[in-house]
């Protein structure tokens, strides 16, 4: 096994017990723990249970970087961990850190971090920051040091590139070695808090803040030429990416592509749609827009570039054409599994026969390509639009409103699958509950061209609305209380994450791709199908106020994390990561 060396620096501290329980409590077995005694002179009989189950070395008080420098020279392990001694590692972190930098074939790894009092309470759940970019870590490390040194693990062998922390420095050692090693080193972040950082009035970044902002001038002054560099030649990256589209009309699946090609323009690099006369375009794009002659997509109407990202199967012929014609690497980003639903499915069962760089959008899509394909893709986040947000209008209701979305049903491939049940169960909640407020939601071009949707709005049996934007979907969500999911497969469901955004409580059928956010009893109710309860959940939730504001605000909470900054730097950097043919940058 791979063997790690917690290093754990001790000097006056009463909390040592604690970190030493923390580090021999770790599920990963392979580690050494090295305490370094900085000259301390009280609560080392806290110390003295584990001698037995730890290595423990004594020194004149010399700074925390001479301790963490004497432990690393006395260390056996292939991989180093820093714990300080009032803090607290969760027990699987060495594990979980070992893993995901294994995955990356990372040298340098931090992660997130939760913050607790002197009494072990959490006082700030998720207190870690997470830069997307490279360009803006490195701005902001330009300013400040924004890791926490606890959180960090390190291949031994960087000491030996990079040399020890210099105990010139008093409190900043950590920072000016993290300056130091940025220049060689990609510093990979894994966005899970597996550290206890505690705040408390002895710690030192309260009792000499004075000295500490001194040593962070000079090291800012030091670095800053390195730095700036570094940033330039960041900025300098460019890709020029290609999206072949059918057509850009209302759609989550549209949406996403719009979105993504949007922001990869934001962040500087050169974006082609590709379209044939006939698509639509429903949403406002930035990308270079470049109409086919044809119909049907040649791989001669691609341009010339460095990737191009296919989607529906009946793009991914074409852009693998093309780039065996040497005009792009081929990834292909599936926003759905087309053969669940599609009548011919042995020719978009073919498709994903392709090629082997995939992008998918959720767990559940990325194993089920994995089972029938044997391709293992990398993961996309869905998000919530920054236009979605809670109008705080549902208090003004005067009785309870009750959403859904509801798609055209006659052909093409917006439908909701098991669509009937939906109105089935609703129509039982209405029965008897007549007096509440029951809204279907529907595309207005979706309601012109459906004959079925039509008669259902002609039954008046349902409100209906057709927005024609964000802002008035919007308003629709912030007025539900209670919406509705009800499709049985989806590789991801959007509507129930920008309804929770927007404040409402949630009740959902497990559709595969909604369990990342769906999490029964705590942001949605969840069924299974065959459990035949929607209309019994949606009743529950009409009942129990307490329990529908608890799932709204937990939902909401929950939503506020799914952002397109995430989804467009993950995808961005698979890209980087799929033409580099290297791990990315996390």
């Amino acid at each position: 096994m791979t063997k790690v060396s917690i290093i754990i620096p001790f000097y006056n501290c009463s909390y040592i017990d604690q970190a030493i329980e923390s580090a021999l409590n770790q599920t990963y077995q392979d580690i050494e723990i090295i305490v370094v005694n900085d000259g301390s002179n009280k609560f080392i009989e806290k110390i003295t249970p584990y001698l037995k189950r730890i290595r423990y070395i004594e020194k004149e008080n010399g700074g925390t970087a001479s301790a963490l420098n004497l432990g690393i020279k006395n260390a056996t392990g292939d991989y180093f961990a820093w714990l300080s001694s009032d803090d607290i590692f969760l027990k699987d972190k060495i594990e979980r850190q070992l893993t995901f930098m294994k995955q990356k074939n990372s040298y340098i790894s931090y992660t997130n971090y939760s913050l607790i009092d002197a009494n072990n309470r959490i006082i700030h759940e998720l207190a870690g920051v997470h830069f997307p970019f490279k360009i803006d870590f490195l701005k902001n490390l330009k300013k400040g040091c924004n890791i926490n040194g606890c959180t960090v693990m390190m291949k031994m062998e960087v000491f030996s590139s990079l040399g020890l922390f210099n105990e010139e420095l008093r409190f900043t050692q950590d920072y000016d070695f993290w300056l130091r090693a940025v220049q060689h080193y990609e510093f990979y972040y894994l966005d899970e808090q597996l550290v206890h950082y505690r705040v408390h009035s002895e710690m030192g970044t309260r009792k000499f803040d004075g000295m500490i902002n001194k040593e962070i001038e000079v090291l800012n002054q030091r670095y800053e030429s390195k730095l700036t560099q570094m940033i330039a030649e960041e900025k300098k990256k460019n890709i020029r990416f290609t999206f072949p589209v059918l057509t850009l009309c209302k759609g989550g699946a549209q949406r996403m592509l719009a979105d993504i090609s949007n922001g990869l323009i934001e962040r500087g690099h050169d974006v082609t749609i590709l379209m044939p006369p006939q698509g639509d375009i429903e949403y406002d794009i930035k990308a270079k827009l470049v109409r086919s002659k044809q119909a049907v997509l040649s791989q001669s109407d691609y341009p010339q570039g460095d990737i191009i990202v296919s989607n529906f199967y009946s793009t991914v012929h074409s852009a693998e054409q093309a780039s065996r014609n040497g005009k792009g690497t081929h990834i292909r980003f599936s926003l759905c599994y087309e053969p669940v639903f599609l009548p011919d499915q042995d020719i978009s069962f073919q498709s994903y026969n392709q090629t082997p760089n995939l992008i998918v959008i959720s767990k559940y899509q990325r194993d089920l390509i994995s089972l029938l394909h044997g391709i293992n893709g990398e993961t996309v986040p869905i998000y919530v639009n920054p236009n979605f947000k809670d109008l705080n209008i549902r208090n003004k209701n005067t009785e309870l409103n009750i959403s859904a979305i509801v798609r055209i049903p006659e052909g093409g491939y917006s439908w909701q699958r098991d669509q009937n049940y939906l109105l089935e169960q609703l129509k039982m909640v209405r029965k008897q509950y007549p007096l509440l407020k029951f809204n279907l939601i529907c595309p207005p071009n979706e309601m012109e061209n459906s004959p079925t949707l039509q008669q259902l709005r002609k039954d008046n049996e349902f409100n209906f609305y057709t927005p024609t934007n964000d802002k008035e979907l919007c308003l629709y969500y912030s007025q539900a209380d209670i919406f509705i999911t009800s499709s049985i497969f989806e590789t991801a469901v959007l509507p129930g994450l920008e309804a929770l955004k927007c404040g409402a409580a949630l009740v959902s059928v497990y559709a595969g791709g909604n369990t990342e956010y769906c999490h029964h009893e705590q942001t949605c109710l969840l069924s299974y199908r065959y459990e035949n309860r929607l209309a019994t959940d949606i009743i529950r939730l009409i009942e129990n106020k307490d329990l529908r504001k608890k799932l709204a605000e937990q939902g909401q909470k929950e939503a506020e994390s799914w952002t397109i900054e995430r989804s467009v730097s993950s995808f961005e950097n698979i890209c980087l990561s799929i033409l580099n043919n290297t791990s990315y940058y996390y």
